[in-house]
């Protein structure tokens, strides 16, 4: 096996394949300031979209849980109340306590 150090990389082929190999570079591409910025503005706005898709999954998921505790603290609060009325009723039916001298 042979390498061939070219361009600063490493290529490692048998030498029968060598001649099969041509390195090429890649051009360099010249944009526009418009061009940059419509290229900016595009990966910005995809950005966006995707931020709004997530957002509306977790609105999706958050809502309807949310929307449950909130239901079950008012349950919990109702119950609350109804025992210390029920406490309230059972203390007002109590036999005064006698003291034992």
């Amino acid at each position: 096996m042979e390498r061939d150090l070219k361009d600063e990389h490493n290529y490692i082929c048998l030498p029968v394949h060598a001649s099969s190999f041509t390195l090429t570079r890649p051009v360099p591409e010249i944009y526009t300031k418009d061009e940059i910025n419509e290229m900016f503005y595009g990966f910005c706005g995809a950005q966006e979209k995707n931020e709004s898709d997530f957002q509306m999954k977790l609105d999706g998921v958050y809502n309807p849980l949310n929307d449950s505790i909130s239901w079950l603290t008012t349950c919990m609060e109702e119950m609350r109340q109804d025992i210390a009325k029920i406490q309230r009723a059972a203390d007002k039916h109590r036999s005064p306590s006698r003291d034992i001298h």
